[in-house]
């Protein structure tokens, strides 16, 4: 039972380890403007000579946070006051190349400040920012309708996508933010599945002892 145990968690690893790594943006990213992103890990998904790029950082370090090496990062709580606009402690960063095949393709920013509810995430239209762009936003602006609390304990999606100039899906990218107030890091969900496996292995082997 153990082995078989083994089996089926080397297995959940080896379909979590399929997924492509965060990295930092390659040259002639991040673009002229743009600086302050050279140091951020960041979800990239290509498709053809179109890239879509998502991560987070925090704020005014452009260190990157702490995180599962996947899509997942940890943000710390509270607001950054030493410049006296009271930023969240951190933010999230954002890069699109839409190449030559492209034309006429549409960029949107998709953000859900509670996944595990039924309400919709929240979009942004991008696609006037122009062909070619790196940008970081931080919560506690004003660019999509949404109230954030820094202080509070937080799951927030973020999905940025590139679809044709008739709506069909190009390529599509995103992370989770995890942000825990009370210290400690919060399991991300792929930790959690693994987590129910082993447990559910361990009932059934009792259960065959029993």
């Amino acid at each position: 039972m153990i082995k078989k145990m083994f089996a089926v968690l080397t297995l959940a690893g080896t379909v979590l380890s399929a997924h492509a790594g965060l990295t930092t943006l390659s040259s002639p990213w991040p673009p002229t403007g743009s600086a302050g992103l050279e140091n951020v890990l960041f979800n990239v998904q290509t498709s053809s000579d179109v890239m879509v790029a998502i991560g987070a950082h925090a704020y005014k370090t452009s260190a990157s946070m702490a995180n599962n090496g996947i899509d997942t990062f940890y943000g710390p709580s509270g607001i950054y006051a030493a410049d006296g606009k009271g930023y969240a402690n951190w933010s999230f960063d954002f890069a699109w190349s839409l190449g030559n095949s492209c034309t006429g393709c549409v960029v949107t920013l998709y953000v859900d400040k509670d996944p595990t509810a039924a309400n919709d995430p929240v979009s942004a239209n991008l696609t006037a920012l122009g062909s070619s762009y790196a940008e970081s936003w931080n919560l506690m602006m004003s660019f999509i309708p949404f109230t954030f609390d820094p202080y509070g304990n937080s799951i927030t999606d973020f999905r940025l996508t590139v679809t044709s100039a008739v709506g069909e899906p190009v390529v599509e990218t995103s992370i989770q933010v995890v942000v825990n107030a009370d210290g400690g890091t919060v399991p991300e969900p792929a930790t959690l599945a693994l987590a129910g496996v082993a447990l559910a292995g361990l009932g059934i082997a009792r259960r065959r002892r029993g």
